[in-house]
């Protein structure tokens, strides 16, 4: 991974595109037809015993312009899973957002007024195996009552492996740590049952140690451990985004600073598969 760095400093929504965004979502439809897109054709049907370069990334609803695309074709070209959420799509974005060679999953947590499509989108390498699942979390958002969504792909790893799950979520921004555990509780007991490696990610909104904690026990209890970034630059507010994994070693672990397209900083990792036993 990349050792160059510029300003550690998170850059900030601007407030004329938080006010935009607000208007969209004054009414939304939260019975979405067709809730999953599907787009491009990944490169291979199953891994193999390479590295697997993972991306985890809230992008804001694309709101950097031409440097969010910019940053995206550069962590598309490094990656070989993406994790996104904020993934505000219409069909045509969909598409030029399908790296050649990739497949890609998205799942709707609502649609706004403007007919665009908010939510998570898992791209990879790698062909999905069987349908995807989407899974709406328990707690909208207060007040506009805007949900939240995970998303389950599953991929092949080979003929003597178990499948490779793989959950994208991204959590309710404002509820409480009870809650929060609730959310947890009600999206494992909607998980397909799974006894193979897994990788679970995305923007937690973990904003205090309290919350973390409570995500982390939560999590243990599927077996999945959580990966620590070593001397991360991150604000404690700004720790929000997370790996945990299961079945699988991770070697290395960043947070990548240079990209300040979005108001949140990529993780990105390398994961390497268990040696056949």
């Amino acid at each position: 991974m990349t050792n160059e760095r510029t300003t550690k400093v998170k850059p900030r929504r601007p407030y004329i595109h938080v006010i935009k965004s607000l208007s969209q979502v004054l009414k939304i439809n939260r019975e979405v037809e067709t809730p999953i897109w599907v787009a491009g054709q990944a490169d291979h049907d199953h891994w193999g015993e390479w590295p697997i370069r993972i991306t985890i990334w809230n992008i804001f609803k694309g709101a950097g312009g031409e440097h969010f695309y910019n940053d995206f074709r550069m962590l598309s070209f490094q990656s070989d899973i993406l994790m996104i959420q904020e993934a505000l799509l219409s069909r045509r974005s969909l598409h030029d957002l399908t790296p050649l060679g990739f497949g890609v999953v998205h799942s709707a947590s609502y649609e706004r007024a403007d007919r665009l499509r908010d939510g998570v989108m898992t791209i990879s390498r790698v062909q999905t195996q069987g349908d995807p699942q989407r899974i709406l979390c328990k707690y909208p958002e207060p007040v506009l009552k805007t949900p939240k969504v995970a998303l389950v792909t599953f991929y092949q790893l080979g003929v003597l492996r178990p499948s490779l799950m793989v959950v994208n979520m991204h959590a309710t921004l404002f509820r409480s740590i009870k809650r929060a555990v609730e959310e947890l509780d009600h999206l494992i007991a909607l998980l397909p049952v799974h006894d193979g490696p897994m990788i679970f990610a995305g923007d937690f909104n973990t904003f205090t140690p309290r919350y973390f904690q409570a995500i982390c026990s939560k999590l243990e209890s599927l077996g999945l451990s959580y990966v620590s970034v070593p001397d991360d630059p991150r604000r404690s507010l700004d720790h929000l985004d997370q790996l945990f994994v299961r079945g699988l070693t991770v070697s290395e672990i960043e947070v990548d600073t240079r990209v300040h397209s979005s108001d949140h900083f990529p993780i990105r990792a390398t994961i390497h598969l268990p040696p056949l036993s």
